[in-house]
């Protein structure tokens, strides 16, 4: 799911970043022809505020995927362990049954 979370803000960015781009193009040919820019600017704030908000999740999604990943492998590291303990044990256990 995360990874997939990860994907899905990353294209929603680079739409929101091809966007803004062909409306600074337009932007730019608009000024040059005298036309009123102001629906312009305020679509591309818009689209600017959606883009930082989309990344600040993306780096707090991220941050959050790096610290399940430590604790996933802390817990790998435990598992291991009690595997090993179990497995010793069992063999003791085993051997003072034989004698």
């Amino acid at each position: 799911m995360d990874a997939q979370a990860l994907a899905a803000f990353e294209a929603r960015a680079s739409q929101a970043e091809q966007r803004l781009a062909a409306l600074e193009a337009k932007l730019g040919a608009a000024s040059a022809g005298g036309v009123d820019a102001s629906r312009y600017v305020a679509e591309l704030q818009t689209l600017r505020e959606v883009l930082v908000a989309a990344k600040a999740e993306q780096e707090g999604l991220e941050k959050r995927v790096a610290d399940l990943e430590q604790e996933n492998s802390k817990l790998r590291y435990q598992c291991l362990h009690l595997k090993r303990a179990v497995t010793e044990g069992d063999e003791k256990l085993a051997a003072l049954q034989k004698q």
